[in-house]
């Protein structure tokens, strides 16, 4: 890899120093390396034109721009490399006023919490299903077959009329349906008005009194030899 010889920063250091320094680091760099060591003397002894220098050279490697940040977790060194890199799994960059960043790890407990732990939701209540009785397995079994025998009609007004006929026939086991003839429903309609008549007549002639005043309820007109 050839070094950046002509770097517009201008620096304290002398090119062929720089080209030193940077072999140095160079040991660092290969396919599978994306972040650059400096041990932490070192990079307070370079200047911006040293620092640009080393940080372009990277680039070219690395294909991407980079930035310098020092290692907060208590080691004197700084990083060099892309600011992805920085922020990727529980790694932060932080950059107080007039300073220059850091890169921190966030605490194990808050990347538990904010990671892992999801919002608690109330558990449901497991309903226990209800077995089934005696008269569910008939109905599963039976019920296209009533249901066919009885179209027209509701599934209640089957079970209601099968169990009234049930019990019907079990207080009167000789029981039998037997219909009027049309002939029977006359004479009984006659007998019936014949009654009416009857009575109708006689209040005709018994008129109601009342018990109080021995006074007839229905008055007829007055007799023409009482008058006289």
């Amino acid at each position: 890899m050839t070094s950046e010889t002509n770097w517009p920063e201008v620096s304290q250091w002398s090119p062929d120093q720089l080209r030193t320094l940077w072999n140095q680091l160079q040991a660092q760099v290969n396919p599978f390396a994306q972040v650059l060591c400096l041990d932490g003397n070192l990079y307070r002894m370079l200047d911006n034109g040293a620092k640009a220098f080393i940080a372009q050279n990277f680039i070219n490697h690395v294909k991407e721009s980079v930035l310098y940040c020092i290692d907060g977790t208590g080691h004197d060194r700084v990083f060099l490399g892309a600011p992805r890199h920085f922020v990727a799994g529980c790694g932060m960059i932080l950059q107080p006023r007039g300073s220059e960043p850091f890169w921190i790890v966030r605490s194990e407990t808050k990347v538990k919490t904010a990671t892992v732990c999801p919002p608690s939701i109330p558990e449901k209540t497991t309903k226990i299903p209800r077995p089934p009785n005696a008269y569910i397995l008939y109905r599963k079994e039976r019920h296209n077959t009533v249901k066919e025998a009885n179209p027209g009609i509701t599934n209640n007004e089957i079970y209601m009329a099968d169990r009234i006929k049930q019990a019907l026939l079990e207080k009167h086991p000789d029981y039998q349906y037997k219909p009027r003839k049309p002939s029977e429903k006359k004479r009984r309609t006659r007998r019936n008005t014949q009654a009416q008549i009857v009575v109708s007549s006689t209040a005709d002639d018994f008129p109601i009194s009342s018990p109080e005043s021995g006074i007839p309820l229905t008055a007829s007109p007055p007799s023409t030899h009482d008058a006289n």
